[in-house]
């Protein structure tokens, strides 16, 4: 646990009590709810409630190839660019799970590996050539390894890995994605023509430690992450992309 709990704790306590003993009756009743609101959006138990609609489909389980999968897609995150002191760009932390998840899968069935993200802002390239120097670091042997470079979204991740995949003869595919992320990208893919096995590389769950039941930013961001996920899904329905 690192100190961001226990302060967001402090400050929803502090939050608590100016509500409680020094707003006006008038307008008490209001801050009450926001404070709530506020306590529930911070709560790890919470963010697990509202991510159940995004995550509940797939099971918390080591991941098992099944017959008749062709290859592996692996979509990105983000990637930060270069530094001074950092010459290279570095994919995120959601992209360099994603990848150690793939590289994983990858050793125990050895199928080619779809890497899909196209670039950024400036000073940044194309996601997928991290993505690719990330997964043969990891093992996975270059000439294995397509590379989807011009994607900017998630169904672009799909239209193009797609036509890639159709031209190698490619009709089942494992997608590694995040659990959260996985609803949106599978029906992109399979929008697309292209069947998918999901295979989620983060889940949100709770365990018995103190961190998973204080507030603190990670449920805070775990939250928004669902937030942004839902959202998408209503977008990406509403312009006929899934």
């Amino acid at each position: 646990m690192n100190y961001t709990e226990p302060l967001t704790a402090i400050i929803l306590v502090l939050l608590w009590i100016g509500v409680l003993r020094l707003a006006p009756s008038r307008t008490k009743r209001w801050l009450v709810g926001v404070s709530v609101g506020a306590s529930l959006f911070a709560w790890p138990p919470c963010e697990w409630l509202l991510s159940r609609h995004l995550e509940s489909a797939y099971r918390l389980q080591p991941f098992r190839m099944p017959p008749g999968v062709d290859a592996i897609v692996v979509l990105s995150g983000g990637v930060s660019p270069a530094q001074f002191e950092r010459p290279y760009a570095l994919p995120d932390h959601e992209t360099f799970n994603r990848c150690l998840h793939a590289a994983w899968i990858y050793r125990n069935s050895p199928l080619p590996v779809l890497v899909s993200g196209g670039g950024g802002r400036r000073r940044i390239p194309p996601f997928a050539v991290a993505m690719r120097e990330l997964l043969v670091n990891a093992g996975v042997p270059p000439e294995k390894i397509w590379v989807e470079d011009r994607s900017r979204t998630t169904h672009d991740n799909a239209r193009l890995s797609a036509q890639i995949l159709r031209d190698q003869g490619v009709k089942r595919i494992a997608l590694v994605a995040d659990a959260r992320s996985m609803r949106r990208a599978e029906a992109c893919f399979r929008k697309e023509g292209i069947d998918v096995v999901a295979a989620p590389s983060k889940f949100m769950y709770i365990s018995a430690t103190v961190e998973d039941w204080l507030p603190g930013w990670r449920a805070i961001r775990g939250n928004v992450i669902t937030l942004h996920e839902t959202a998408g899904l209503l977008l990406y329905r509403w312009r006929g992309w899934i």
